[in-house]
C-alpha cells in the first residue's frame, strides 16, 4: 500500500514533531483548576472617613466618566459606600481583556491627580470563571521590631525582588498599619477663639503645602541617568507650631485649640494565619503562569534574599498550594498511564503481536506530543478538565489507529479512512456545543473541548500518513492466508453462538409477554417528577382545594411524601438532588472548612475582630488542623478558611470539627454564622427577608430620583396588603439594618434666616466630623496622613 510520501520522510517528520512537543511540554501552563477570565473588570478603592455621597461625587463619578469612554464597553456599574467605592465594567466578547486591563490602568494613572488625597490607589481585578484570584504561596516574616517597621522593610526589599519574576500577578502584604496624625478639636472652643473649621483646615494645608518645582536628573547605581520629579516638602514639621489667624486678627498656635495625637491608623481589614498577628506576604500567580515552575522560582529568590536579611529577620513558608497540585496531578497522571497500559495490554492479548502493540504505542506518542505544540500555540491550560480530555481522547486515538491498520493489513487499501473521518467529525461537532453554553460554564470546559478536538484531528493525520508508513517499515504481512480452524474450535464456536442466540430469544419473549411490567420498571428507573410538586397552590377553585387537601396537606408532606419521592423519583431525583455535589459543578480542591460571620451595620471592626478571635482560639487547640486563614474584610463580614493535615483529610475528623464549630458558633452568637465546605451547609442568618418584588428606577439626578422613589414608596404603603417598602441603591433579598438620620429642609425658613443649605450642612459636619482628611506630612521618614476630628 503506497502512501502519499515516502515512509522515511513521514516518520522523520513525526520524530521531529515529537521532539518539539517534548521541548514545549515544560512551558505549558500547569495548574489544578481552570483560571480563564470573564470579560469583566472590577476597580475598587478606599476613601477613609468619607460618606457614600462624598465618595460618589469626588471619586466614583470621575473614574466612571473616564472609564466609560473605552471601546468595547457593554455595561458599567458602580457602587459607593462608607469609605469605599467599586466600579464594574463588562466588555463584549470581542474585547481582549488584557489590553482592556492595561487601558484601565492607564486611565486611572491619568485621573489619579484629580482625585482627593485620601483616596487609596485603585486595585484592578479581572473576573475569573471560578473566583480563583487567591494566593498560592504564603510567607510569615518575623523580626524584633514593631510591625510597621517590618512591613516597610518587606515592602522595600522583598516585594520588588519577587515582583520582577515572570508570572507574578500581585504580591500582598498584611499585618500592620501605618501611623497617622489625628487633630481633635472642640467646635465650641473654635467659636470662643473665633476660628472657623475652614480657617483651621486652610492653615494646616497652606503650611504643609508641597511645591513642585520641575524635573531633574540623577545618576543611579548602574551609572545611568534617570529623570526625577523635584518638589519642596515640609520634613519632620512640628504640627503644634502651625499658626491660625482668627476672625478678629489674632494669631494662635494649633496646640492651643486642638489636641494632636500620633496614633496607629484604624485597621480597615485584618488578615491572620493560625490566629497570629504577624507580617504576611501573599504571592498571587498570573492566570497564564505555570504555578509549579513559578513556585520553585519564588522559593529560590527567597533563599537568596535570606542571605541579605538584617540580624533577627526570619521568613517562614506557611502555605504552598503547589504541594496539593503536585499530589492531585500525580494521581491524574497515574490514572491516565494506567488507562493507556490497560488498553495496550488488551491490544497485545487480542492481536498477540509485539509489532502491532509497538505500532499503537508509537502512534499515540506522536499524536500526544504533536498535540502539545498546538496546546502551546492555543495557550491551553493543563488542568483537571484538560487532562480528563486527554485521557478520553487516548481511547479514540487507539480506535482510529486500529481501524486503519486492520484495513490496510486485511484489505490492502485505505477506504476505512472515510468512515473514521465521519465518526471523528461527528464527535468534534458534538463537542462544539460547549462553546454555545453560558460564559462561565464555557470557560471552565473550553480547554476540555479544545484538547479533545486537537487530539482527534491529529489522530486523523496519524491514521492517514503515519500508520501506513509504520506498517511498511515494520514489515507487516498484508492479506496473508487465513489460519486453519480445527473442527473442535468450529464446534465450540457454533455451540457458543447457538447458546447466546437462544438466551437472547428467550429474553425477548419474556419481555414481550411482560411488556407492561418492563415498561413500568423502565419508567420508574428513570423516575417521575413527583418530588417537584409544589407544597400548595393558590387556586381558589375546587382543584386548588383538592390539591391542598391531599398533596398539600401536612400529613402527606410529613408521612407519605418522603417515601413516594424515593419510590417514584428514580434516578431523576438522585440527579436533581446530587448534580451540584457529584458533577463538574463541585470544585476539585483540598478538604477545607469555610466559616463565615456577619454582624449588623452598627458594629465596629474591633468588635468583629474580637468575635473572630474567640473562634480562632477554639480552632487553635486541634492538632489535626494544618492552618486556618482569617480574613476580616470589614466590620460586617469575615471568614475563616480551615485546612487539614493530609493524614486527617479523609478521616472523620473534618466532619466532627464541622459539627463542633456549628455548636461553638451558636454559643458565641453575636451575629450570623455560616459553616460549609463539605456535606450540608449550616447558616443561622437572622436577617429579615425583604420580599421578592422590586421596582427599578433610573435617572441622572440622584436627589430627584430619591424623591421620586420615596414618593412612590408612600403610595405603595397606602395599600393594606403591603407591609413595608425599602428604598435602596442595590437589590437584596434581606433587609439592611443600616439606619441614618434624614433631614427635610424647610427652604422658606432657611431663606428667611438667610442660611444657605450648604452652610447648614457644613456646620453640622463641623460638629459631627468623625475624621476628615486635610493633608499629609513626611514624618519619621515616612508619609503620614493628617485627619481633623471633632470630640463632640
Amino acid at each position: 500500500m503506497k502512501t502519499y510520501a515516502s515512509s522515511f520522510s513521514i516518520i522523520l517528520i513525526a520524530v521531529c514533531l515529537t521532539i518539539v512537543g517534548v521541548f514545549l511540554l515544560p512551558k505549558l501552563s500547569v495548574k489544578l483548576s481552570p483560571t480563564k477570565t470573564l470579560p469583566q473588570i472590577t476597580i475598587q478603592f478606599r476613601m477613609q472617613g468619607s460618606s457614600p455621597r462624598i465618595v460618589e461625587t469626588e471619586a466614583t463619578s470621575k473614574l466612571e466618566a473616564m472609564l466609560n469612554r473605552m471601546k468595547g464597553v457593554r455595561s458599567i456599574s458602580s457602587s459607593s459606600a462608607n469609605g469605599s467605592g467599586r466600579i464594574t465594567i463588562g466588555f463584549d466578547k470581542h474585547t481582549n481583556i488584557e489590553n482592556a486591563r492595561f487601558e484601565v490602568s492607564t486611565i486611572i494613572r491619568q485621573t489619579w491627580s484629580q482625585l482627593p488625597d485620601n483616596v487609596s490607589y485603585p486595585t484592578i481585578t479581572i473576573a475569573q470563571s471560578d473566583n480563583r484570584n487567591k494566593s498560592f504561596l504564603n510567607y510569615t516574616i518575623n523580626a524584633p521590631l514593631n510591625p510597621t517597621e517590618i512591613l516597610q522593610y518587606v515592602d522595600k526589599n522583598i516585594r520588588p525582588k519577587l515582583a520582577h519574576l515572570e508570572g507574578i500577578y500581585r504580591i500582598d502584604i498584611h499585618g500592620a498599619t501605618d501611623t497617622e496624625y489625628q487633630i481633635e478639636y472642640d467646635y465650641k472652643q473654635l467659636e470662643a477663639h473665633k476660628v472657623s473649621y475652614d480657617d483651621l483646615s486652610r492653615a494646616i494645608q497652606q503650611q504643609l503645602h508641597k511645591d513642585f518645582i520641575g524635573l531633574g536628573s540623577t545618576i543611579t547605581a548602574n551609572q545611568e541617568e534617570q529623570w526625577i520629579r523635584v518638589a519642596i516638602i515640609p520634613l519632620d514639621y512640628d504640627l503644634s507650631r502651625i499658626q491660625i489667624k482668627g476672625k478678629d486678627g489674632k494669631i494662635i498656635n494649633l496646640s492651643q485649640i486642638a489636641k494632636i495625637n500620633n496614633v496607629e491608623a484604624q485597621p480597615q481589614s485584618y488578615f491572620r494565619i493560625n490566629g497570629l498577628n504577624s507580617i504576611y506576604l501573599s504571592v498571587i500567580a498570573d492566570d497564564s503562569a505555570n504555578q509549579l515552575t513559578l513556585a520553585n522560582e519564588v522559593k529560590k529568590e527567597i533563599e537568596k534574599l535570606i542571605e541579605t536579611f538584617p540580624y533577627g529577620y526570619q521568613i517562614h513558608l506557611n502555605y504552598d498550594s503547589t504541594d496539593y497540585i503536585k499530589e492531585e496531578l500525580s494521581k491524574i497522571y497515574f490514572r491516565t498511564g494506567l488507562t493507556l497500559l490497560i488498553l495496550l495490554l488488551f491490544v497485545l492479548l487480542a492481536y498477540r503481536s509485539l509489532k502491532y502493540t509497538l505500532l499503537i504505542i508509537i502512534s499515540v506518542t506522536v499524536n500526544i506530543f504533536s498535540a502539545v505544540i498546538l496546546y502551546y500555540l492555543f495557550q491551553v491550560e493543563i488542568q483537571l478538565y484538560s487532562l480528563a480530555g486527554i485521557t478520553i481522547s487516548i481511547t479514540l486515538i487507539i480506535d482510529n489507529t486500529i481501524v486503519m491498520a486492520d484495513q490496510i493489513i486485511r484489505r490492502k487499501n485505505m477506504l476505512a479512512f472515510f468512515a473514521i473521518l465521519t465518526a471523528t467529525l461527528t464527535t468534534i461537532i458534538a463537542l462544539s456545543v460547549i462553546f454555545l453554553l453560558d460564559e462561565k460554564t464555557k470557560l471552565n470546559l473550553e480547554d476540555f473541548a479544545i484538547v479533545l478536538m486537537v487530539n482527534l484531528a491529529l489522530s486523523l493525520v496519524v491514521a492517514l500518513f503515519l500508520v501506513p508508513a509504520l506498517l511498511e517499515k515494520l514489515n507487516f504481512k498484508r492479506g496473508g492466508k487465513k489460519k486453519k480452524v480445527t473442527s473442535r474450535r468450529r464446534k465450540w464456536s457454533i455451540k457458543l453462538n447457538s447458546l447466546f442466540n437462544n438466551f437472547y430469544l428467550a429474553l425477548c419473549r419474556l419481555f414481550y409477554k411482560r411488556k407492561f411490567i418492563v415498561i413500568t420498571v423502565i419508567i420508574l428507573a428513570f423516575g417521575l417528577p413527583v418530588f417537584m410538586l409544589p407544597e400548595k397552590i393558590e387556586d381558589k377553585g375546587k382543584w386548588g382545594e383538592f390539591y391542598n387537601g391531599t398533596f398539600g396537606s401536612e400529613q402527606y408532606k410529613e408521612d407519605i411524601k418522603p417515601y413516594v419521592d424515593k419510590i417514584l423519583g428514580g434516578t431523576l431525583r438522585l440527579f436533581m438532588e446530587g448534580v451540584y455535589d457529584g458533577s463538574y459543578f463541585a470544585e476539585r480542591e483540598e478538604t477545607n472548612l469555610y466559616i463565615t460571620a456577619s454582624l449588623p451595620s452598627y458594629y465596629r471592626i474591633e468588635q468583629m475582630n474580637t468575635l473572630i478571635q474567640r473562634m480562632e482560639t477554639y480552632l487553635s487547640q486541634f492538632e489535626e488542623i494544618h492552618l486556618f486563614e482569617t480574613t476580616i474584610s470589614n466590620a460586617r463580614q469575615a471568614n475563616i478558611n480551615v485546612q487539614f493535615k493530609k493524614k486527617h483529610q479523609r478521616t472523620s475528623f473534618p466532619h466532627i470539627l464541622k459539627a463542633n464549630v456549628i455548636t461553638k458558633s451558636l454559643e458565641l452568637g453575636g451575629g450570623s454564622w455560616g459553616v460549609h465546605g463539605f456535606g450540608d451547609g449550616f447558616s443561622n442568618d437572622i436577617r429579615e427577608s425583604a420580599g421578592s418584588y422590586r421596582v427599578e428606577m433610573f435617572g441622572y439626578n440622584y436627589d430627584e430620583l430619591s424623591d421620586l422613589a420615596n414618593g412612590f414608596k408612600e403610595e405603595l404603603l397606602q395599600h393594606r396588603r403591603i407591609k413595608d417598602v425599602i428604598v435602596n441603591s442595590e437589590f437584596s433579598w434581606h433587609k439592611d439594618d443600616y439606619e441614618e438620620y434624614s433631614f427635610d429642609i424647610d427652604k422658606e425658613k432657611l431663606a428667611y434666616e438667610n442660611i444657605a443649605p450648604y452652610n447648614l450642612y457644613k456646620e453640622l459636619n463641623v460638629i459631627f466630623n468623625n475624621g476628615a482628611y486635610v493633608a499629609d506630612i513626611f514624618d519619621q521618614h515616612k508619609k503620614q496622613n493628617i485627619y481633623l476630628k471633632s470630640i463632640y
